[in-house]
């Protein structure tokens, strides 16, 4: 027994098929219409007009989408050469960070070594009995001013390193965004090209249906296409008709 997500699935296709179906009886009726139609003299003058037209609208597409595809060539470029920048301007900060927070250990280094030399150089003034813990004084506090600089300087390098990672990161995902926003333009232009070539045609269409209906010599292979699409129209219906019915007893036999 199939279910209901196959019955809908089987439907969908069957009217795709019909549809499939119309427009290439359609377009072979047109081209049997065009073939019979361009074969007479008086219709020469009319369908090099629509054949120029539907020549002026192609180039005119064609043209549209090359101008589409270098604005976003250059936008894609123009995105790459940023990130490269911001990934060059961020390693030059990380490295004029790291290289201050080297000389500041050291100045602290240096500072808390001159500390310590001044206090053993003022130890004789100390008395005998004090001089072993003014020493050990001394040590200590040369030993925390020395975890201090290297604590700074970690610190330091950890805060250089991270704004490096987050320049980098805001980097890429302005380049994503660039590259985003470039291809979104170069889609709509795309888009709006292929819908004013659409219309250019519809529009060619129906000048060349006006003035074929103006000529006498094409009046029975005009009535004999028309016929042929009505025909095409009603057989495409009756088919629908049926592929609905059959969905509708699809879904009955379903519930039962």
């Amino acid at each position: 027994m199939p279910t209901l997500q196959e019955i809908t699935l089987a439907h969908s296709r069957r009217l795709s098929d019909l549809s499939r179906t119309r427009d290439v009886r359609l377009a072979e009726a047109q081209s049997i219409r065009d073939l019979e139609l361009r074969a007479l003299p008086a219709a020469a003058r009319i369908y090099q007009k629509y054949d120029d037209d539907l020549s002026v609208a192609r180039e005119k597409q064609l043209a549209t989408e090359a101008k589409a595809e270098a604005a976003r060539s250059s936008a894609l470029l123009i995105a790459v050469d940023r990130r490269a920048d911001q990934f060059e301007e961020a390693q030059m900060a990380r490295r004029s960070a790291d290289v201050d927070a080297v000389a500041s250990k050291r100045r602290g280094e240096d500072i808390a070594n001159r500390k310590y030399e001044a206090a053993v150089a003022d130890l004789r003034d100390v008395s005998a009995k004090d001089r072993s813990k003014a020493a050990a004084d001394a040590e200590r506090g040369r030993i925390v001013d020395l975890a201090q600089a290297r604590e700074a300087h970690d610190e330091a390098l950890a805060a250089s390193q991270l704004r490096y990672r987050t320049a980098v990161d805001e980097a890429l995902q302005g380049e994503r965004r660039n590259g985003r926003d470039g291809e979104r333009a170069y889609l709509d232009a795309i888009t709006h090209g292929a819908t004013a070539a659409r219309g250019a045609k519809t529009f060619a269409d129906q000048e060349l249906a006006d003035a074929l209906g103006k000529l006498p010599e094409a009046g029975d292979v005009l009535r004999a296409w028309r016929a042929e699409l009505t025909a095409i129209a009603a057989e495409t219906k009756k088919a629908e008709t049926e592929a609905f019915s059959r969905f509708r007893r699809d879904l009955e036999s379903l519930k039962t």
